[in-house]
């Protein structure tokens, strides 16, 4: 019988964990209700206390706080902790991080660490190509950031290093602008100026039609328009572009070929010129032709340079010599047979000699003797392609001018930029004494 009792226990004892485990999956698929009060007499019972009456204390509020505050932060989160990509492309913060911070009015947030959202503009207003796709341009510095927002640019982004560097520009027209506070160490690695601005911005790429140029600020534009001809050099350029605002020009005509207007250098050496004047990029000859005013005449000059055989220069001298042998346009001794530079290929590596053709011949003068009437238009060509056929073709059919620069022997021809502050100074010299 002994025995017997102690098999009838192994068998129970095997048996023990099937049975825990059929009762555990019963308990799981029939989870138990509560019904805090009676569905048949709707009387509560007194034996259980209502949950709504139950006091809370204020550590238990500041913990339940706080952790509703990790879990709206942890949803705008990815899987490593970094914020989450919103459809614009920025990156999705919690509404209490950054903490915004305010000035006059205008909220503002101070960059966290390890923020790169001024890395990413300052390398997308660096591209030309990114400048075209996304419409945005990158200023620097109080001057120019104000200079754009009198003109009616539209500021998207500030980042400013202080307070009293913020208060400088008009801050009425930033109501619709992020403000951003960096460190002034974030400036310093990417500016492009020297010493580096304290102000970085990045508008909105102004059109011209929106943008609005004081003429009690800079004065009544005089009849003069500079067109620039393949000018590829950023320098040169903004030095051209600078010199026409200075000369009080209508505005600036630039063809296809011409290095972009809102490239960083171009917009550092312009100094402000691009919202002092109408400035139009990416034209084509019969584009130009259509934003000329009626009746205007075209002069042209390049900077093509030959050997001068005259040792000597003077004033007397220059009456009696021919207009090309002064070099700054040519020097050929046959006037009717001047060969210029090929325009078929704009390639950097294209070499004066690869291939010339006959142009259009003009008759050339000195740039003193006047050439400025109610009306004219002055073209600057590049220093490596000199003019384009349609240049000199405008010009012809205009009744113009190529206009040269006397120099001395020995002395290698001006580059675009002097050139130009030089026919345009002397234009604006002779439309003065027409106007008075």
């Amino acid at each position: 019988m002994a025995t017997l009792m102690r098999f009838a226990g192994g068998v129970c004892t095997g048996l023990e964990p099937t049975w825990t485990v059929r009762i555990s999956r019963y308990v799981r698929r029939s989870p138990l209700t509560v019904r805090p009060e009676s569905e048949s007499s709707g009387v509560r019972d007194p034996r259980v206390k209502s949950l709504d009456s139950a006091p809370v204390s204020e550590t238990e509020r500041s913990v339940g706080q706080r952790r509703g505050d990790e879990a709206r932060a942890a949803s705008l989160l990815g899987a490593r902790g970094h914020p989450r990509k919103t459809e614009s492309g920025e990156a999705a913060l919690p509404s209490r991080f950054p903490r915004l911070n305010q000035i006059d009015g205008l909220r503002y947030e101070k960059a966290q660490p390890g923020d790169k959202r001024l890395s990413r503009l300052v390398n997308l207003a660096r591209s030309k190509k990114l400048r075209e796709q996304q419409g945005k341009i990158l200023l620097e510095g109080r001057r120019l950031i104000s200079e754009a927002l009198d003109a009616g640019a539209s500021p998207q982004t500030i980042f400013f290093t202080a307070m009293e560097r913020l208060q400088e520009l008009p801050l009425s027209k930033l109501t619709q602008a992020g403000l951003i506070r960096v460190k002034p160490e974030d400036i310093r690695i990417w500016s492009d100026v020297d010493p580096p601005q304290d102000l970085i911005a990045v508008f909105k790429r102004p059109e011209v039609s929106q943008m609005q140029f004081s003429e009690e600020k800079y004065g009544k534009a005089l009849p003069l328009t500079l067109i620039c001809d393949n000018v590829r050099d950023p320098g040169n350029l903004g030095t051209a572009l600078h010199c026409a605002a200075a000369a009080g020009c209508r505005s600036v005509l630039l063809t296809k070929g011409c290095v972009d207007i809102w490239e960083p250098k171009v917009l550092r050496v312009a100094m402000g010129a691009h919202f002092c004047l109408p400035i139009i990029p990416s034209l084509t000859w019969t584009d130009i032709q259509t934003h000329l005013p009626a009746n205007t005449t075209v002069h042209v000059a390049d900077n093509c340079r030959g050997t001068i055989k005259e040792p000597e220069f003077s004033a007397a001298s220059q009456q009696q010599k021919k207009a090309g042998d002064y070099g700054w346009v040519s020097s050929h001794h046959n006037p009717r047979k001047i060969h210029y530079e090929d325009d078929f290929n704009y390639d950097e590596d294209y070499k004066e000699d690869s291939c010339r053709s006959t142009r259009p011949v003009l008759d050339t003068q000195p740039y003193h003797i006047r050439w400025a009437g109610r009306h004219t238009a002055v073209v600057i060509g590049g220093e490596t392609h000199g003019l384009s056929h349609e240049a000199l073709h405008l010009a012809g059919q205009t009744g113009g001018h190529r206009l040269l620069i006397p120099m001395v022997q020995g002395v290698d021809s001006l580059n675009s930029a002097m050139a130009t502050s030089v026919l345009l100074f002397e234009g604006r010299r002779q439309l003065m004494h027409v106007t008075e």
